[in-house]
């Protein structure tokens, strides 16, 4: 989850990508967002502003999704929260590929009302709505819809979206993040491309999958 965080002795952007992330390649995030004009000079006691950005996984030789539930949820059976996460159910995980690891030790809470269904809850939280499972699996429930009043665990998954002819990655932070003014979606901008590691921000292509961070839940 994003937060705050005060730099200690040692750390460098990359390490605490690594640390926050799960890969220190992200650490463009942690620059663009807290304009870092020297990525290199950090100052200890220096506040640092921590997107929440999907921790990431790289898959090694012998890695299963019920091996990375137990190491990551202590749960095997939490294995279609990772699968699904990466639309890796009717698949093998290929070695070296990087997997988002949605986190359910910080989920937040939510409460159902009328009208919400698992593919409604997925489609606001993630974008897609076909990412239920990792909703209905992480309450241990089975594809019944909730029900109203009905308290969920509300897993961490930052949300996605598939580029359409026309897009651009200024109107997607505006969707995402509301108009924050140009200087507050440039910044948000130029962190959506480094969390998607996007060279160019100008430069995104239809059916690509944008991920966009996210901060603490209020």
């Amino acid at each position: 989850m994003g937060g705050k965080y005060q730099i200690q002795e040692g750390d460098s952007l990359w390490r605490l990508a690594q640390w926050f992330y799960g890969d220190g390649r992200l650490l463009r995030v942690l620059v663009e967002i807290n304009y870092l004009s020297n990525p290199d000079h950090l100052v200890v006691g220096q506040e640092l502003e921590i997107p929440y950005v999907t921790y990431r996984h790289q898959v090694a030789a012998g890695d299963t999704a019920r091996k990375l539930a137990t190491h990551y949820y202590n749960d095997e059976l939490k294995a279609p929260v990772i699968e699904v996460a990466n639309h890796a159910g009717q698949r093998d995980l290929v070695v070296g590929e990087w997997l988002l690891i949605p986190d359910l030790a910080n989920a937040g809470h939510h409460t159902v009302v009328d009208g919400e269904t698992w593919a409604v809850l997925a489609e606001r939280w993630y974008g897609e709505p076909g990412l239920w499972p990792v909703i209905s699996v992480a309450n241990d429930m089975d594809s019944t819809d909730p029900q109203p009043g009905q308290v969920l665990a509300r897993p961490l998954l930052n949300r996605r979206q598939r580029v359409v002819a026309g897009d651009t990655l200024w109107d997607l932070a505006n969707q995402n993040y509301g108009d924050g003014g140009v200087d507050r979606t440039l910044t948000l901008v130029k962190m959506v491309a480094a969390a998607n590691l996007l060279p160019d921000p100008d430069e995104i292509t239809v059916d690509q999958v944008i991920f966009y961070p996210s901060f603490e839940l209020a």
